[in-house]
């Protein structure tokens, strides 16, 4: 006892020693990395200055600001490419690498202009506090950056209501000048706007984050005008946002009412993640435009200034609203982003907005059309719409399978799959209806939801009812349990097992599933990829999604194997054999089922795997 008792001492006291070294060793290594990092920004800074000075002519157009925001520089010194930098020196929210553009706000005099000062981080900036060195990032229509990281109400500050005040105007952007002015989105969120550039931003900026993002846009209206006469028509706007943490970044996009469209003044290389979505196989010109026209629909709903025609968006709308009820009515395999109600009252809502289009001019229904119109885009996309490989039915995929390893191959998941009841691969057949190519069927969606709730509440209330029989089985007078060594003592403690298992699997996935069942396409097309983007893959949720069922079943089995065997270990002959000819029939019916519903489907998939081992056998034997 006192030698267990030494040991306790002597490990409890090399335990706050590894804690007291490994604190002081923590500590230490923030001190040498802030060390380092002051030492890095120290050498980064007269270096970052001179390569600039160095390359800015063939990376970048250097133009010279004046009051009125003329360029003066040649056509050849414009940028071509996206130049290649760092991903860490961007924002999270635009992967897309930057172009450089060294602007001065300092107009040019006889004399030799004030040296910059240079920034904290090495960015040089003018007498008037902007950098002479912008980025400019070409960005997709984010919501990220309206709906997150929102500034907070300052509750330090409150004021009553003076006598005899009538005018009522928002200060919250005092710092505005010139012709920007405040908008408010349906919605409630305050933005930007400028009626003489065309440009909108968001409002939750500060004073020098303004003032940076007004002379990017003079900056990249004076650019476009080189390559685009018509930059100035009333169909064009500009977007420009100011990047987090980059004192010099501006984030910009183009967009043209006209086509419908969104353009860059530079190349847009990550548009595979941004504007594709992932989706492989972009590469029709005719196929970008939907996700371009998807994205323009998005920025109409987020920014509702523009005054577009109503009246034959309406139109519009309303045929396509039209042609898809009449699909999703006739057609199991409709590719209409919402479902037969939801329809109806989207064409409810249409037919509401017509009768007061042509008389006001409101952005509600505005956001209304652009939100609309956006799905409908984002589903032609999705099903490359007008190409030969079109998607013609929802349950379709429009790729080749590869053959790969996977864990669930053939021949084990067949065995899975009888063990199972032949669960798992109806689970399976029902998911790939929903989740085909890594795109959701919303509507299928909501209806395989609502399958597998049905599914598993039943599941519940049958565990329930066969976990009351079975304990109520070991309180008969037959069972004696003080022989646990009994066939139908063992049989019953399976089954009881099993159907615990049954019931917590049960609750486990009807709780999942009202967590992220009922959330919006988006949200469970996130859930359905994280769970299918797995080890397993989409067999492995098929397998978890049909466990309940499974485990009830095993646990039915083994209550009759303990029944039977209390029945044939404690009977007469005549009750026995009573007893065995009804069990032979029922048998035979259950037989009877399995081979009418899934038997004829097992033996295709055996003959199937029997020819395809077959086939590998000969290619590896070299037989002809």
């Amino acid at each position: 006892m006192s030698n267990a008792t030494l040991i306790r001492k002597l490990l409890k006291r090399l335990f706050q020693v590894l804690a007291t070294l490994a604190t002081s060793s923590a500590r230490r290594l923030l001190i040498l990395i802030s060390c380092f990092r002051r030492f890095v920004a120290k050498v980064h800074a007269p270096i970052l200055h001179d390569t600039d000075s160095k390359f800015s002519t063939v990376d970048s157009c250097y133009a010279v600001l004046t009051g009125t925001s003329g360029a003066r520089c040649s056509q050849s010194t414009l940028p071509s490419p996206l130049h290649t930098t760092p991903p860490s020196a961007l924002s999270s929210l635009s992967p897309t690498p930057p172009c450089a553009m060294p602007v001065s706000g300092v107009p040019q005099h006889a004399n030799p202009p004030q040296t910059p000062s240079p920034l904290a981080g090495g960015i040089a900036i003018s007498a008037n506090g902007l950098p002479i060195t912008l980025q400019f990032v070409p960005s997709a229509v984010d919501h990220k950056s309206r709906y997150d990281k929102r500034p907070l109400v300052d509750t330090s500050h409150s004021s009553g209501i003076r006598a005899f005040t009538r005018s009522f105007p928002n200060r919250s952007c005092l710092w505005l000048n010139g012709d920007w002015q405040q908008c408010i989105h349906p919605e409630g969120a305050l933005y930007l706007y400028n009626g003489r550039k065309r440009t909108f931003t968001e409002a939750h900026i500060n004073e020098y984050s303004f003032r940076l993002m007004d002379r990017c846009a003079d900056v990249l209206y004076d650019l476009a005008r080189r390559n685009l006469p018509n930059i100035d028509a009333d169909d064009i706007e500009l977007v420009v946002q100011v990047v987090l943490n980059q004192a010099d970044s501006c984030q910009y996009y183009f967009v043209d009412h006209a086509t419908r469209t969104l353009f860059w003044l530079h190349d847009y290389d990550r548009a595979t993640e941004n504007i594709f979505d992932g989706l492989q196989g972009v590469s029709d010109p005719s196929h970008i435009r939907y996700a371009l026209e998807s994205q323009y629909w998005m920025h109409c709903e987020r920014y509702p200034k523009h005054e577009l025609d109503r009246v034959k968006l309406l139109k519009e709308l309303r045929a396509i609203v039209v042609h898809a009820s009449a699909e999703i009515i006739t057609s199991d395999a409709s590719l209409s982003p919402f479902g037969a109600d939801e329809l109806s009252s989207i064409l409810e809502l249409v037919n509401n907005l017509q009768e007061s289009a042509r008389e006001f001019d409101f952005p509600h229904s505005t956001c209304v059309i652009a939100r609309f119109m956006h799905y409908f885009c984002k589903s032609k996309y999705y099903n490359f719409c007008g190409l030969p490989c079109a998607r013609l039915d929802a349950d379709k995929s429009v790729y080749n399978e590869v053959a790969s390893f996977h864990p669930l191959s053939s021949s084990l998941f067949l065995v899975l799959d009888a063990m199972l009841f032949w669960a798992p691969q109806a689970h399976l057949d029902d998911l790939r209806r929903v989740w085909v190519d890594k795109c959701l069927n919303s509507p299928r969606w909501k209806d395989y939801n609502t399958k597998l709730m049905t599914e598993w509440t039943g599941i519940t209330i049958y565990s329930t009812v066969m976990l009351a029989v079975d304990v109520s089985f070991l309180a008969v007078p037959n069972v004696n349990i003080s022989t646990s060594q009994s066939i139908g003592i063992i049989a019953t403690y399976l089954s009881i097992i099993l159907i615990t298992g049954s019931l917590v699997v049960s609750v486990l996935l009807v709780r999942q599933n009202q967590r992220y069942g009922c959330e919006s396409a988006d949200k469970a097309g996130d859930f359905l990829f994280s769970m299918t983007d797995t080890f397993f893959g989409d067999k492995g949720l098929a397998t978890v999604n049909s466990l309940p069922y499974a485990m009830l079943m095993w646990g039915m089995i083994y209550f009759s194997i303990a029944l039977l065997y209390n029945v044939f270990k404690f009977t007469t002959t005549a009750m026995l054999a009573s007893v065995v000819s009804g069990c032979v029939a029922v048998t035979m019916f259950i037989l009877w089922f399995i081979w009418a519903s899934r038997e004829l489907h097992m033996f295709k998939r055996l003959a199937e795997l029997i020819l395809s081992a077959r086939s590998r056998i000969i290619a590896r034997s070299g037989v002809p």
